[in-house]
């Protein structure tokens, strides 16, 4: 079971000691994957996600949950970027889901590059879905408010999807 789901940067996350009761979601662009922690496979479980930190404004229309290619090239600023996907918030409420149902106590680290937009936006979901703790809001440096709007969107569509069956 879950215990608590924290959020961070990739410079906190190159900094954590490996442990047996914590899993890892490390989420990074292409141009951010030299920065991703060597490490990972040295706790319990990791998922390794590549999209950028991109949401539609506010007041405009939602793009579609999987786009084309040419749809990712207008949205993203280099060619080679992708922008969240519902099969990234699938495969995160897959992973989730996975360890929250074991009998261990399980911590939850959630780092993307910056620890402000999409791990933010994992950790909220994670907190609200699952009822489990984030117990670093509150400490000035840790905060919800830039969750990313598009993966908390895909985030609950995934797991409304997964309790449907779909």
């Amino acid at each position: 079971m879950l215990k608590d789901v924290r959020f961070m940067g990739v410079k906190d996350a190159i900094k954590l000691a490996p442990s047996s009761d914590t899993v890892i979601i490390s989420i990074l662009n292409q141009f951010e994957e030299c920065n991703r922690p060597e490490h990972l496979h040295q706790f319990r479980d990791h998922l390794i996600l590549h999209f950028v930190d991109t949401f539609e404004k506010p007041g405009e229309p939602e793009w579609r949950d999987q786009m084309s290619e040419e749809e990712h090239k207008v949205i993203c600023k280099y060619d080679e970027e992708k922008a969240p996907e519902l099969i990234d918030a699938r495969r995160i409420v897959e992973f989730v889901g996975r360890h929250h149902e074991t009998p261990d106590e399980i911590r939850l680290v959630v780092h993307c590059q910056g620890g402000i937009s999409r791990s933010a936006a994992v950790a909220k979901w994670v907190g609200e879905a699952y009822e489990v703790q984030l117990p670093q809001l509150g400490d000035g440096i840790h905060v919800l408010d830039g969750a990313n709007p598009r993966v908390l969107r895909l985030l609950s569509k995934a797991s409304r999807g997964l309790r449907q069956g779909e």
